[in-house]
Parts: structure tokens; C-alpha cells; sequence
């Protein structure tokens, strides 16, 4: 296993894992990590190729890294994917939850059942898995755990129950685990998009959303726009590192202001 390259790490030895990291938002949290100086495994659902090229993007920059596909709805797949990379990376030191499956914006009132369904087995039922799997590894790297959720779950905006909904469930798996999982040096925080320029945020805008609602939605924030990928990965990345050592059980909004 190859060392972090950063003279003075922020991270301890190991890898991040990045659940999600082949979407917008989590390509931007892989290239901070990787930036920094840390190995990163970057693992995907059906975008292969984008996840092998960020893969190789990393290794340019110094560091190792792999790009794997991650079955959220199984317990067993996932807990041979975390022993693979326990033995190739020797340890886990930061996990990042950013996961979204893509959804539309409907009422509650129009929401399906499959639709319900589907986005609760994705998000809570996957982060759940996914804790089973790494948490023993977490206790003995002492690891952070950052999920990134949605603003939503503090200040509901209309027609958003399919994200604020299962995300509201990862919210307190979350706190369930900074609060019982302490004790043994783990760290667990939420950081909380608003509308972002990227991902699934980036395709509501340009394929969903009207131009008069997203005027509406700039209007809304203290800081009056809209956010990058670029700047949530930074807050994520702070509180995975050292700098964040007496930071858990949070929730920081980055949405510029929305929830202010």
C-alpha cells in the first residue's frame, strides 16, 4: 500500500472510501481527497466508465486508487468488497456516504409506491449496509463517516419528499452512530446541500426546474445563488480530516443560506 504523499496528512493511513463517488458531487469530494494527499476508492452504480476515469485521474495526482461497483442492496457483496480493500489498503480511515438515485419532483400526493420504495432501499437501507460492513474497520482507524444528505431535511422545499425523505433516514443513522460509536474514536457528521451546480442538482436546473423557480430558488438563499460541487467537497473534506478531530454528531448546511 502505498503512503499518503502529504508531508503533514490530514488523514490517517488507509484509504476513503467514497460510496457514490462517480456522481457530480462525489467526483469533487474524490479529487479533494486525492489532492490532499489520500488513497481513494471511488465506487459506482451503473457509471463504469466515468468512475475508471476518475479512478486514473487520482493515480496522476500521486495517489492509489480504485474504482469499484458497490451493490447497496447487498449485505454480503459489500461486506467481500470492504474486505478486498482492508487487504489492499490496510485500514479505512474516512467513509463518505453520497448517494442519490434519480428522481423527479413530484407531490407527495403523486409519489408511487415503487417510487417510495425504490429511493428508501437505495439511500437508508445502502447506508445501512454499508455501517454494518465498515464500522469494524472504523474502530480500529478511529475513522470519520461524513454523509452528504440535503438542506431539505432542515427546510423542506415543495415537491421534494423523495429526496428529504430517505435522507432524513441518514440523517439519524448518523447521529445514531456519532452518539453510540464515540467511544471507540469514530466521528460521524452530515453536511447538507442545498441546490448545487452539479449531479442531480445540475440536471433538475437545466431539465426540471423552470427559470422563474430557479430564480425563486436563488431568491431564497442569504447568499443568493447557488452553490458548486467544489465548495460542499471542501467542508466534507475538513470534517473527514484532523482539522475536524472535535467535530461530531453535526449537521453542517452548506446552501447558501437556504436553511439560515
Amino acid at each position: 500500500m502505498k503512503p499518503s504523499n502529504n508531508k503533514d496528512p490530514l488523514f490517517n493511513s488507509g484509504v476513503a472510501l467514497v460510496v457514490g463517488g462517480s456522481g457530480g458531487l462525489g467526483a469533487a469530494i474524490c479529487r479533494k481527497f486525492g489532492e490532499l494527499g489520500s488513497n481513494v476508492v471511488v465506487t459506482y452504480n451503473g457509471n463504469k466508465e466515468a468512475a475508471k476515469n476518475l479512478s486514473k485521474e487520482l493515480e496522476k495526482l500521486g495517489t492509489l486508487s480504485t474504482a469499484l461497483q458497490m451493490p447497496l442492496d447487498n449485505p454480503k457483496a459489500i461486506n467481500l468488497i470492504v474486505a478486498d480493500i482492508i487487504e489492499k489498503y490496510g485500514s479505512i480511515h474516512s467513509l463518505v456516504y453520497t448517494v442519490g438515485p434519480d428522481i423527479g419532483q413530484p407531490f407527495v400526493n403523486d409519489v408511487t409506491s415503487e417510487e417510495w420504495l425504490k429511493v428508501m432501499s437505495v439511500e437508508p437501507i445502502g447506508f445501512f449496509n454499508i455501517l454494518k460492513a465498515t464500522l469494524p474497520y472504523l474502530r480500529i482507524s478511529q475513522g470519520s463517516i461524513v454523509s452528504v444528505t440535503s438542506a431539505a431535511t432542515m427546510r423542506y422545499a415543495p415537491r421534494d419528499i423523495l429526496s428529504a425523505g430517505p435522507k432524513a433516514s441518514v440523517n439519524m443513522l448518523t447521529s445514531a452512530i456519532a452518539r453510540e460509536e464515540g467511544r471507540y474514536g469514530i466521528r460521524a457528521n452530515i453536511v447538507a446541500p442545498g441546490f448545487i451546480s452539479a449531479g442531480l442538482g445540475q440536471h433538475l436546473l437545466e431539465n426540471v426546474i423552470p427559470e422563474k423557480e430557479k430564480i425563486a430558488i436563488e431568491k431564497a438563499s442569504a447568499l443568493k445563488r447557488i452553490g458548486t460541487a467544489e465548495e460542499v467537497a471542501e467542508v466534507v473534506l475538513f470534517l473527514a480530516s484532523k482539522k475536524a478531530s472535535l467535530v461530531t454528531g453535526q449537521i453542517i448546511a452548506t446552501d447558501a443560506g437556504y436553511t439560515a
